[in-house]
């Protein structure tokens, strides 16, 4: 049986060819025994693995993304040390935490071991590792540069998880004081509002207008929780089958770039995750057109598909990918020229991950600066409606305190 091996040197030097032997083991003994550090050995042809389907997704079969991180760190450190990757893949499946990535990791170690690629053994496993991977991974092992790619993988799961983090942390304030605005206007309704109808009706003096209002307005809620409820649960329910269509799911996506005062974040973010995937893409060797394909189906933001779908034409069409974005407004203007300029120099993919980074922090910055504006208004907004209940509530029993001292 033949196999493609690729292995390194001991002063570094990249070789590769086709061994016949009759295990993927054997080919491993024969280069160590030869005094070559193994990258990876591949029954037959080395072959890109892409499936259209995707993207980069993670969390499924109980595997977050901070597994696949852990686990492709620990990879790329064992490759760089010169361990054969087959057996840097049964050493972190013996030290895995996670059961469920530990028995992923058996069955890729058991593929691997009878003489599959690494790539067509982690295809398997798409949905936990995700295409954009698994087609990096496969371009890595037919150019040899199997540890590198391993390395910018790190690099782009840690950026990822970074980013999300925060924005879970930036935005935990505001949702917090929401909460709590929300539990104070209930406790109005329930507690408060029910004690002070009962003043005013010991009192034998009829209320104002708006204050009447008010109370007869918590009264219904009181009276009518459980059936507002119901309605309330229902309307959430059919919000959400609404929320899944895709004319839904277009109209939320244009607010969100297009709105004045979440463009100026959501761009710089969404331009910023697209572009930093497409350059790792480009860098470990999956050509432009393969790497947009699959950053389309990563993105969820319909009108970024909808420009990597202009981007893959004018690719088909001979053309570049410069001119696409800059007649594009929801990417930030300045990326456009970078990009044109790493086009005619040939360093695309070096050009994008940079302009990713960039455009990510700047976004991060952006929304940093959105929550210090939306916190106040919050307190504001909660103060003011606690305030004008008070005083509907407060003033007319000091008019009437007022009015029986007097008498």
């Amino acid at each position: 049986m033949q196999f493609q091996f690729s292995a390194k040197s001991t002063d570094g030097a990249l070789r590769s060819g086709v061994m016949v032997a009759d295990s993927a083991d054997d080919v491993r003994e024969r280069l160590r025994d030869e005094g070559l550090f193994v990258m990876s050995v591949v029954a037959g042809q080395a072959k890109q693995a892409l499936v259209m389907s995707s993207g980069l997704k993670f969390g499924r079969s109980g595997v977050k993304k901070t597994d696949v991180l852990m686990l492709t760190s620990q990879l790329s450190i064992m490759s760089q040390a010169g361990v054969d990757l087959g057996e840097a893949l049964q050493l972190a499946a013996q030290d895995c935490p996670n059961q469920s990535l530990k028995k992923i990791l058996e069955q890729i170690h058991g593929d691997v071991s009878a003489g599959q690629s690494i790539s067509d053994a982690l295809k398997k496993h798409s949905s936990v590792f995700g295409d954009a991977y698994v087609a990096s991974v496969a371009a890595g092992e037919a150019s040899g540069t199997l540890t590198d790619v391993l390395l910018r993988l790190a690099q782009l799961l840690k950026h990822e998880i970074r980013l999300r983090s925060t924005l879970k942390s930036v935005l935990a304030y505001p949702i917090v004081l929401i909460g709590v605005a929300f539990m104070v206007l209930s406790a109005l309704v329930f507690v408060v509002l029910p004690q002070f109808g009962t003043v005013f009706e010991g009192l034998g003096e009829p209320p104002p207008v708006h204050t009447q209002m008010l109370l007869d307005s918590a009264q219904f809620l009181r009276a009518h929780f459980l059936a507002i409820a119901v309605m309330a649960g229902l309307g959430a329910v059919a919000l959400a089958r609404f929320w899944f269509t895709d004319k839904a799911a277009r109209y939320w996506d244009g607010v969100l770039v297009n709105l004045r005062f979440l463009k100026s974040a959501s761009r710089p973010l969404l331009s910023g995750r697209t572009f930093r995937l497409l350059g790792t893409l480009l860098e470990s060797g999956i050509p432009l057109l393969d790497g947009i394909r699959l950053c389309r189906t990563s993105v969820r933001n319909q009108f970024f598909r909808d420009l990597f779908d202009r981007m893959e034409a004018s690719v088909l069409s001979g053309k570049g990918i410069g001119e696409v974005i800059a007649r594009t407004k929801i990417v930030p203007p300045g990326a456009a020229q970078m990009i044109s300029t790493a086009e005619r120099t040939g360093r695309l993919g070096d050009v994008m991950v940079t302009i990713g980074s960039f455009y990510e922090e700047e976004g991060e910055q952006k929304v940093r600066d959105l929550t210090k504006v939306i916190e106040p208004l919050i307190i504001i907004l909660m103060g003011a409606v606690v305030g004008l209940v008070v005083m509907a509530v407060m003033l007319p029993l000091l008019d009437v305190s007022t009015a029986s001292g007097r008498h």
